[in-house]
């Protein structure tokens, strides 16, 4: 692949970047006990984030269709405040300079289209994005990543997807596109590297690298 040849993008919106991650954790403590379940104290959320999804689910002891049910919950409580949601430092800054540098983006996520679109607007970032593709179920990420590759008309090789979770990873690896781990969300590095991305960073300013360095491949 030539560097002139920009790979398409795909962005993980919570947790990559948008930082809803501590307002997630705050609206399921609310809600747990409606499920039977305890809210999680700091020591969890730090043992949470080393673990994959499969993991998760078994260590607080629920099934994937009440996994789904509390995260569809948890994303109509977000909705009322996400005007309270911060982007990730440098996140702004990294998705601008891969803008200029005429990489092509989208943003595909669980939430809703309306918070994605309210929320780049307001960090000045709406014109970075080519494409929104909102309302992913949990487990359906790997065939929407297959969908917009042939809305957008690419291959799969030519494709970065940048995420915060394991089960990212997996969606990316399922769909045959190269996968862009980040640490700064709901997993950090120790679960992230169980899934084999290509590249795992630490800090948003690497994105730009990592975009380059697949774009020279």
């Amino acid at each position: 692949m030539s560097e002139a040849v920009k790979p398409l993008l795909i962005f993980d919106f919570d947790g990559t970047l948008a930082n809803t991650i501590d307002t997630g954790i705050g609206i399921y403590n609310e809600i747990s006990s409606d499920y039977g379940l305890e809210p999680f104290t700091s020591e969890d959320i730090v043992e949470l984030r080393k673990l994959n999804i499969r993991a998760v689910l078994s260590r607080i002891g629920i099934s994937k269709i009440t996994a789904i049910k509390i995260a569809t919950r948890i994303r109509k409580e977000i909705h009322d405040r996400m005007d309270e949601v911060e982007i990730f430092p440098g996140a702004a800054e990294a998705v601008s300079a891969l803008h200029e540098a005429g990489f092509r983006m989208g943003i595909l996520s669980s939430n809703s289209t309306d918070n994605i679109r309210d929320f780049i607007k307001r960090f000045n970032l709406s014109h970075c994005f080519e494409f929104i593709e909102a309302g992913v179920s949990l487990f359906g990420k790997s065939n929407r990543i297959n969908q917009v590759l042939k809305k957008q008309k690419v291959a799969a090789s030519n494709v970065l997807y940048i995420g915060d979770e394991t089960r990212d990873m997996e969606a990316a690896r399922k769909s045959e596109v190269c996968a862009v781990a980040v640490c700064w969300g709901a997993n950090e590095k120790e679960a992230m590297v169980t899934e084999g991305p290509e590249y795992c960073i630490e800090d948003p300013g690497q994105l730009i690298e990592c975009a380059r360095a697949f774009a020279r491949r």
